[in-house]
């Protein structure tokens, strides 16, 4: 059985992951759409990106073949009560920046994820430890 800082810095790395789509997502996108939409397409991706590598990975000895829907479902629902803080905190901190707020302006879409990504990232690991993944199996699967 995995400890629960083990756990969480296997979140964390697989955090890091899911951040990097979502950074580079919603950069491609910066450009052509709304950043709030932007910024909703990217944290999409990355939520499907966090459930795949946690099945394989920080959750792995929880994640059953049996439960694939169910589990897809609950870290759905449990990744858009993440969304709150993370896009409410993005529309703060978008809505109040000025060209002084950041060194390079171009950076401030990226720069305004981080305190919503920082308290999605906290919430999403109790919800996903506590909820989600929940429990030992007898039917563990080696992929997603």
């Amino acid at each position: 059985m995995k400890t629960t800082l083990l756990q969480f810095f296997q979140f964390s790395l697989v955090g890091q992951v899911s951040f990097t789509v979502d950074v580079a997502v919603l950069w491609l996108l910066a450009d052509h759409v709304a950043l709030i939409w932007a910024r909703i397409i990217a944290f999409t991706l990355a939520v499907l990106t966090n459930w795949l590598c946690h099945r394989i990975y920080t959750f792995k000895e929880h994640a059953t073949q049996d439960a694939k829907f169910k589990e897809a479902v609950q870290f759905s629902v449990a990744s858009l009560l993440g969304l709150i803080p993370n896009v409410g905190l993005y529309w703060w901190a978008i809505s109040t920046a000025t060209y002084q707020t950041y060194a390079n302006y171009e950076l401030a879409p990226v720069a305004a994820m981080l305190p919503g990504i920082l308290v999605g990232h906290c919430l999403n690991f109790l919800l996903s430890k506590h909820w989600v993944f929940k429990g030992k199996s007898d039917n563990v699967v080696d992929y997603p």
